[in-house]
């Protein structure tokens, strides 16, 4: 659901120029010679919302599937329209439209909606991975639907994902000592776990400078503080998966370019006439 801040919030590392490069980059896709092309999208949410939603169904998440199956849309906007459909019905829950109980039956559909479109998909992803993203949520946390579309999505783009459930510092400090982690995403939803969500950003910073992921938080929770998240070290606080992505893809052509050009990016400018 949305969380109205702006996009991206970025701290004082040294990609600052990124979140420029994102916004744009984002405009453009969402510009208004685009907006009319995902009209269709749009439509294909509304019926499959109207779908999950339907409390008679015994057939609800078939026919969900079979609406999004049989469309044209690539594997990507396949997964924006899921996530479009979650939100609508979480703003529902937000108006008292909805009950929890319809609530927790319709998300749990298009849970089961999202397994099988990835499992049809997975078959056209790149063998060549791209990046790693390690994707962290509290124990406590109960909304992980979003983390969920996100890792689809970021598979979907040939990276190698870990969706990780943290229940103890000490073994998310281990996890992050066994493998080079090009991103580190989290997202958390209630205020009440801000304290695991500080510890969480704090393990990551207490990896040595050259090695050290960039971090990306989001949800609701996070959207609401983002300032405290920048103080803590949180590089990227983004408002919509589609940002994440963007700003993960970004990030990982920054890195390359730093480990094809190492002395490149720092290196003193000619000032001379």
């Amino acid at each position: 659901m949305s969380i109205g801040m702006p996009p991206v919030t970025t701290t004082t590392r040294d990609l600052h120029s990124m979140a420029h490069r994102v916004l744009r980059e984002v405009a453009a896709r969402h510009g208004p010679t685009s907006r009319h092309a995902r009209n269709p999208a749009c439509d294909l949410a509304k019926r499959i919302k109207a779908r999950v939603c339907d409390p008679t169904s015994t057939v609800a998440a078939d026919a969900a599937f079979a609406l999004i199956a049989d469309s044209a849309l690539t594997t990507q906007d396949r997964l924006e329209v899921l996530e479009t459909v979650a939100r609508a019905i979480g703003d529902d829950w937000n108006d008292d439209a909805t009950s929890f109980l319809d609530v927790t039956i319709a998300m749990g559909r298009l849970q089961c909606v999202m397994r099988r479109i990835c499992q049809l998909e997975s078959a056209g992803r790149p063998e060549k991975t791209n990046g790693r993203c390690l994707l962290l949520v509290p124990a406590q946390e109960h909304h992980t639907f979003g983390v969920c579309i996100l890792e689809e999505m970021l598979r979907a783009f040939g990276w190698e994902t870990d969706l990780f459930q943290v229940e103890s510092i000490d073994f998310l400090e281990k996890r992050l000592d066994k493998a080079q982690i090009d991103i580190v995403c989290f997202s958390w939803t209630n205020a009440a776990l801000a304290s695991i969500a500080g510890d969480c950003v704090k393990a990551v910073e207490r990896i040595p400078a050259p090695q050290r992921p960039a971090i990306i938080s989001g949800g609701h929770a996070a959207g609401q503080n983002p300032a405290w998240l920048v103080r803590l070290g949180v590089d990227y606080v983004c408002d919509s998966i589609h940002v994440a992505l963007q700003i993960a893809d970004i990030h990982l052509r920054e890195l390359r370019a730093d480990l094809a050009f190492p002395d490149l990016r720092h290196a003193p400018q000619d000032t001379r006439p």
